[in-house]
């Protein structure tokens, strides 16, 4: 972990993926973070539908956007789509056909959901909060548990749980050209928004961009005027939708 002298960061200032804690605004994250949710939610909602006879349950699962993960009623891992294995690190991955989370507490917690699952297949529901995955040099992982219904029309028969992960920390923006046509940004404007729509302040984007922090200002407000918004989280939400 690389933190700046004078300003709270952790990663490489000069690079994309550095985080500011200083700039971190917890309203657009959660917003962020909701909008990919319910992006998923949406996801799952399509899955349920599948024709058996097309999908098997890993087609299924890389029709996900996000991070994802099947568990059969043992507990052990029968799907990964491309994303959870992009987001796999030391403090979380798969191994043995197990999910192994380095987290002592995490991984208890998730031990207990495989136990339950087990023992009360038709009886669990959706934790209401998502399970907190630390991780050493970066950000947790939101791992959020979704228990699957013996009964339910789920392309494979074997799966029982479906386990979404939500990497904290900055992701990648809408593309430059499609924010430019939907708002009427210029070029300089919509590689600053697909910035800021990943959650960063304009004093990261000025660094990124290779501008002086005024110009930074001065372009964020001028890419409020043309959205109709006046805050940054509203700016965020509305740029997400561009996803």
């Amino acid at each position: 972990m690389r933190r700046n002298a004078h300003t709270n960061y952790i990663g490489d200032p000069m690079t994309p993926f550095a985080v500011c804690y200083d700039e971190i605004d917890l309203e657009t994250e959660e917003r962020r973070i909701l909008a990919a949710f319910t992006r998923r939610l949406v996801e799952i909602a399509a899955l349920s539908r599948s024709d058996v006879e097309t999908f098997n349950s890993q087609n299924a699962l890389n029709m996900l956007r996000g991070p994802a993960v099947l568990l059969d009623l043992d507990g052990y891992v029968v799907g990964v789509n491309l994303s959870a294995v992009e987001a796999f690190d030391n403090d979380v991955r798969v191994k043995d056909r197990r999910l192994l989370i380095r987290d002592i507490e995490a991984r208890a917690k998730l031990r207990t959901f495989t136990d339950q699952l087990k023992s009360q297949p038709f009886q669990l529901t959706p934790p209401a909060d998502p399970l907190i995955v630390p991780r050493q040099d970066k950000l947790p992982i939101l791992l959020r548990i979704w228990p699957i219904d013996p009964a339910a029309r789920w392309p494979s028969p074997e799966v029982r749980a479906l386990l979404t992960l939500n990497a904290l920390g900055p992701k990648p923006g809408p593309p430059a050209p499609i924010l430019a046509k939907a708002f009427g940004l210029t070029p300089s404007e919509a590689k600053l928004a697909c910035i800021i729509a990943r959650g960063a302040g304009p004093e990261i984007a000025a660094i990124e961009l290779k501008i002086s922090r005024e110009t930074a200002r001065n372009q964020l407000k001028s890419i409020f005027a043309k959205t109709g918004t006046h805050r940054q989280s509203e700016l965020v939400a509305l740029l997400l939708q561009v996803h």
